[in-house]
């Protein structure tokens, strides 16, 4: 292991969106759903902007599925936008991008997966 195990990761909410940035691993991604869970209540529209997510594995997949769960058990409707690359890519491979899909605000830089 390098010097580099350490990742921070955070959620804010911008232009009434939810903003993710940094890295989504399995060391950041359970604390960001706990406050994703707080920020929900606030919001009937969730919109979750992941533009600024640097790094991702299966676990940005799992938070984004975690996410889709709260929001479908509150009633509420969830889209993201800026899907990163490797996240997509995971759905891929494990057969849900169409699901996901239909969550997506594909905006003037569509997705290529």
């Amino acid at each position: 292991m390098n010097a580099k195990t350490s990742s921070c990761a955070e959620l804010s909410i911008v232009d009434d969106s939810i903003s993710v940035s940094g890295v989504l691993n399995f060391e950041t991604v359970p604390a960001l759903m706990k406050q994703a869970e707080q920020l929900f209540k606030n919001q009937q529209q969730v919109s979750v902007d992941l533009a600024g997510v640097t790094d991702s594995n299966s676990a940005g997949l799992a938070l984004l599925l975690e996410m889709l769960r709260t929001i479908k058990s509150q009633n509420k409707s969830i889209n993201f936008k800026n899907l990163p690359k490797q996240i997509a890519i995971v759905a891929s491979a494990y057969g849900i991008d169409s699901e996901l899909d239909s969550f997506l605000n594909i905006q003037s830089n569509s997705q290529d997966y």
